[in-house]
């Protein structure tokens, strides 16, 4: 006697379903494995013991426990990379939305909602992010600039600086909002147009700072394999470097 039916779902909604491989491949004809075998193992763990699966159209399960009698195996066959399951084969759609191991890994189900709310997630991160920019005073977007455009930021006046930096942050959302928040970030823009400016002096080494006068009075030196800059917003923050701060803040 077969043991009773444990595969229909509570709240299971009743629609047409597609499911795509993942990778957007689209092979002309792609066999998914639909039974469980020695040499090819399908089954599915429900919390206490694992269980085989095969999906048989004249079946109510899909669990081989739960079969009984002679059973018809069909092909699932993903045609161009597609397969669409009408809402009347219900154990079919279970079988690959709920049970199938390879959900997620080989195929997937298309859901056009759910890519609809990604897709809107993505642009309102792009939004905010330009938002951001557009509102952001110039010294600190001058900042952020530097570490996303890098050195020609010097020679750009502000509305270039701006206008490449709102194409960045549309491309680059999550990195300009994360500079934004980085407590650094301006203190190393300082450190940096100290050095422009002529305040401070970095030696060959790339790791001595020194003041730009006649003596060269050394500041500080980098440990080695530190960015100079990001090393000196660091120094910025301790005791000794908030008077070194100071003093570069008046020079300026």
């Amino acid at each position: 006697m077969a043991k009773k039916n444990t595969t229909t779902q509570s709240g299971w909604e009743v629609k047409d379903r597609v499911y795509i491989l993942s990778g957007n491949r689209t092979p002309v004809n792609f066999i998914l494995r639909s039974r469980h075998s020695l040499n090819k193992p399908l089954q599915y763990f429900d919390g206490q013991i694992t269980r085989s699966l095969r999906f048989a159209s004249n079946q109510t399960s899909v669990f081989e426990d739960e079969q009984f009698g002679d059973v018809t195996l069909p092909a699932i066959i993903f045609k161009d990379g597609k397969l669409i399951v009408p809402r009347e084969q219900v154990l079919l759609q279970q079988f690959l939305s709920l049970f199938h191991p390879d959900r997620g890994k080989v195929y997937e189900e298309f859901d056009p909602n759910a890519k609809a709310e990604l897709e809107i997630a993505s642009e309102e991160e792009k939004l905010d992010a330009q938002n951001l920019v557009r509102e952001m005073d110039i010294e600190d977007l001058e900042a952020i600039a530097r570490v996303a455009l890098g050195s020609g930021v010097s020679n750009m006046s502000s509305k270039e600086m701006k206008r490449d930096m709102l194409i960045y942050a549309r491309n680059n959302p999550k990195e300009v909002t994360d500079l934004a928040q980085d407590e650094n970030i301006k203190l190393r823009n300082l450190a940096v147009r100290a050095v422009e400016m002529g305040v401070l002096f970095i030696k060959d080494d790339n790791r001595t700072v020194c003041w730009n006068n006649k003596t060269k009075d050394k500041i500080v030196t980098v440990p080695y394999g530190e960015n100079v800059y990001s090393a000196l917003a660091g120094f910025f923050k301790t005791d000794d470097g908030l008077d070194i701060l100071q003093g570069i803040t008046n020079k300026m």
